[in-house]
C-alpha cells in the first residue's frame, strides 16, 4: 500500500477499546472504515461519532460459524485493504478450575473468530496483491502468567497462525502485523471467571496466586494508576505503520510490554544456554 493512499479498513471490535480508537483515528486520516460489531444499535449508542464521521457499522460476530462467509462477502463488497482483529475477551482463572466448555468458548472468539476473518478477507487481498492483516494481541500472547493460561493459550495459538501467515502471503504483497499490547487505559469489555465457583476459584486454590489474581480482577472497579498506555497514541502508531510501511512482524506497544518481551527473551536465552550441550549430545554420533 502506497504511503498516504486512502484505503478501506475492516475492524472487528470497533465499538470499544483500542478497536474504537483505531476506527476513529483511521477515519480522521481519510480512510474508509467498516466497523464489525455483534450489536449495531448498541455500537451506535456507544460511539455515535463513528457514523457521524462516515464510518459504516456491520452486524458481524466473528465467533459465529458462518462468519467466514460474511467476511468473504463484505471484504469483496467493500474491497477491504486492511483487516484489524480487535474483538476478544478473557477468562481469568486457574487451569484446573476452568471447564473444557469455557476453554472452547475462549478459543471460539479469540482464535477461531480471528481465523475466520483472516481467511475470509485473504482472497480479496490476494486478487489485488496487496493488503494488511493486523492482529491486536497482548503480553499474554508471548508470556503466560498465573490465572491467564486459557486466555494466553488462545493468544499464543492465533499468534502462531499469524507468524506462519506472515511467510505464506509475503509473495502476494500482503503484510502481517502482530501488535503486542501492554496495559492501556481502555476497559476490557469482557472478563469472566470459572462459572462453577462463586469466588472464581476452588477451595484448593485459596491463598494461592490464583486466589490473588482472580480476586484482583473481580474487585477491579477502575483502572489502576500504573496503567499508562494511551489508546489514541497506540492507534496512531498502528495507522502510521500501515500507511508508511513496516518490515517486522511484531510491534510492541507500551513500556511494560517492552520489559516483558525482554524478560521472555532472557528466559529463553537462559534455557538455551542451560541445555545447549545436552541438545547437541542427543544427536547420533
Amino acid at each position: 500500500m502506497a504511503a498516504g493512499r486512502a484505503s478501506t479498513w475492516l475492524i472487528t471490535g470497533a465499538s470499544s477499546g483500542l478497536g474504537n480508537s483505531i476506527a476513529l483515528k483511521a477515519l480522521a486520516a481519510g480512510h474508509k472504515v467498516i466497523g464489525a460489531t455483534r450489536d449495531v444499535e448498541k455500537a451506535k449508542s456507544l460511539c455515535p461519532e463513528f457514523s457521524a464521521k462516515g464510518g459504516i457499522w456491520l452486524g458481524l460476530d466473528p465467533a459465529q460459524k458462518d462468519a467466514y462467509d460474511q467476511f468473504s462477502k463484505y471484504s469483496q463488497e467493500y474491497d477491504v485493504d486492511v483487516l484489524v482483529n480487535s474483538a476478544r475477551y478473557a477468562i481469568i482463572g486457574g487451569i484446573e478450575d476452568t471447564s473444557e466448555d469455557e476453554v472452547r468458548d475462549q478459543m471460539e472468539v479469540n482464535f477461531y473468530g480471528a481465523l475466520r476473518s483472516v481467511r475470509g478477507c485473504l482472497p480479496t487481498m490476494r486478487a489485488k496483491r496487496s493488503g494488511h492483516v493486523v492482529l491486536l494481541s497482548s503480553i499474554a500472547g508471548f508470556m503466560a502468567s498465573p490465572g491467564r493460561g486459557t486466555y494466553s493459550a488462545s493468544k499464543f495459538a492465533i499468534e502462531a497462525v499469524h507468524e506462519s501467515l506472515f511467510l505464506e502471503v509475503m509473495t502476494f504483497g500482503i503484510k502481517v502485523l502482530i501488535v503486542e499490547l501492554g496495559a492501556f487505559r481502555t476497559p476490557f469489555s469482557r472478563l469472566i471467571t470459572p462459572a462453577q465457583y462463586d469466588s472464581g476459584f476452588s477451595d484448593a486454590y485459596k491463598r494461592t496466586v490464583i486466589d490473588q489474581t482472580v480476586t484482583l480482577y473481580r474487585n477491579m472497579t477502575s483502572l489502576p494508576d500504573f496503567v499508562k498506555g494511551d489508546p489514541d497514541k497506540a492507534a496512531l502508531a498502528i495507522i502510521e505503520a500501515v500507511d508508511d510501511g513496516y518490515e517486522y512482524l511484531r510491534m510492541p506497544l507500551g513500556t511494560d510490554c517492552v520489559e516483558m518481551l525482554e524478560e521472555k527473551i532472557e528466559r529463553l536465552r537462559r534455557d538455551l544456554e542451560a541445555n545447549r550441550g545436552i541438545a547437541k549430545w542427543t544427536e547420533m554420533s
